[in-house]
């Protein structure tokens, strides 16, 4: 079996996954300012703000191309980058953390209320995006794993000299 085939297990364990993003990133910036939170450590690299902001293109951009596989029999689709959609899109970079975690909490939990009425059939959806085949599940999986890696990149950031 491999790790994107479809199951119960692997469908709670996603949800699981995508349920605490959220308050993990509340739990890592509590008691932070902004200023703590917009400063990046040395150029080139990204704030806790920007790590957020990603997350929440992330988010738009995949969430996107699950909609259209849920909707469409194999929608063919292309890729947006997240870094040009926030590039492209100004809400991103004209708010606070406290703003912009909240606003990412509530895009997920409205995703968490369709994600959690589809099927085992509904997860197996598939599409094709930049010519690579890509099923609800696998882009799910690929978000949430995603999301982690920048949870522990901001922990990390922001709890270092702790």
């Amino acid at each position: 079996m491999g790790v994107n085939d479809v199951t119960e297990a692997g469908i709670a364990e996603h949800l699981a996954l995508a349920e605490a993003t959220p308050r993990r990133l509340a739990a890592i910036s509590a008691g932070l300012d902004e200023a703590q939170l917009g400063r990046a450590p040395a150029a080139g690299e990204w704030s806790a703000l920007e790590i957020l902001n990603h997350l929440r293109a992330c988010d738009e951009v995949w969430m996107h191309s699950v909609q259209a596989m849920l909707a469409h029999d194999n929608p063919t689709l292309k890729e947006i980058h997240p870094r040009q959609w926030i590039k492209s899109t100004s809400p991103y970079t004209s708010r606070s953390f406290v703003q912009g975690l909240r606003i990412f909490s509530l895009r997920r939990e409205a995703l968490l209320v369709t994600l959690r009425a589809l099927s085992a059939a509904d997860w197996a959806r598939a599409g094709r995006i930049d010519g690579k085949t890509h099923t609800v599940y696998s882009h799910v999986r690929r978000m949430v794993l995603h999301e982690n890696s920048h949870c522990d990149q901001m922990a990390e950031l922001l709890h270092s000299n702790t």
